[in-house]
């Protein structure tokens, strides 16, 4: 088909599309909901606000608190290592510049980690089997793979996993349905966890960087789905729980508590006081 004509056919299917998230948007209400339990609370980044984001300083204050979860994102080194970094490069959260594939671990340990004015600090980019190490299974931990297109990743993560006998107190998720179909693959016992965005109202679709249908059947293996807070409606959370699946909302703020009923768990920027 001429691209001329694909071009065509998504403009005149856009003001549908805008409609269709508008309708989902207005969804998201500032408002507390009334709720029946306490969710599962995950810190985000590690705790972001704690400390540097994804660092162990952050993590050990997120225990502290008293968190459920820990939620830390993941990549490959140059050189293999599985290493915590929500970004492709060090730029943002370090002193330091480069991508994270293209630096090895030896190179992404000189960096110093930045707190959240952007000054130095004594953490370091930490490996997952030092988080893992760290937490011990004082609280269970949340994986998110960053890394979609390392194919070793999945192994690599694995391996931490089995180092560190955490299989009961680890999950893992990903936007990536290639990611968590490889993990399925694997044989893995833990949790895999499937993040989008929204799903649109009215047709059985949801928007995770590209458009894809939403089948339970696909899903299978998926113990969670994982949305963002303005889309998780009553109407969402209910058919998933009714097909045996969790739901859980992020990124809440500090004084951000609105959700629907019953949802499982709310991904938070953790802060002290």
């Amino acid at each position: 088909m001429p691209n001329s004509v694909i071009w065509g056919m998504k403009k005149s299917l856009l003001p549908l599309f805008c409609f269709l998230l508008a309708m989902q948007l207005m969804g998201c209400s500032a408002g507390k909901v009334a709720v029946v339990e306490r969710p599962v609370v995950i810190a985000h980044r590690g705790g972001v606000s704690l400390g540097p984001e994804n660092s162990l300083m952050a993590i050990e204050r997120a225990i502290t608190l008293g968190v459920d979860v820990v939620e830390v994102d993941v990549r490959l080194s140059a050189d293999g290592h599985v290493v915590v970094m929500h970004d492709k490069s060090v730029n943002r959260t370090t002193d330091g510049k480069g991508r994270v594939d293209g630096l090895s671990l030896a190179q992404l340990k000189k960096f110093s980690l930045l707190d959240a004015a952007g000054n130095k600090t004594d953490e370091r980019i930490p490996t997952l089997d030092e988080v893992l190490g760290l937490l011990a299974g004082r609280c269970r931990v949340l994986i998110e793979i960053k890394d979609n297109d390392s194919r070793g990743i999945e192994s690599a993560v694995v391996d931490a996993v089995a180092r560190n006998s955490a299989w009961d107190w680890v999950a893992v998720q990903s936007f990536s349905d290639k990611v968590l179909e490889r993990f399925n693959l694997l044989g893995v016992p833990f949790p895999l966890e499937k993040l989008f965005v929204f799903k649109l109202p009215l047709v059985p679709y949801i928007f995770d960087g590209t458009l894809r249908r939403l089948s339970m059947d696909k899903y299978d293996y998926v113990s969670s789905f994982n949305v963002h807070k303005c889309f998780g409606r009553d109407g969402l959370v209910v058919r998933l729980h009714n097909a045996g699946k969790g739901v859980k909302l992020w990124t809440f703020g500090k004084d951000d508590v609105s959700r629907p009923v019953n949802v499982d768990g709310v991904i938070r920027k953790m802060e002290l006081g």
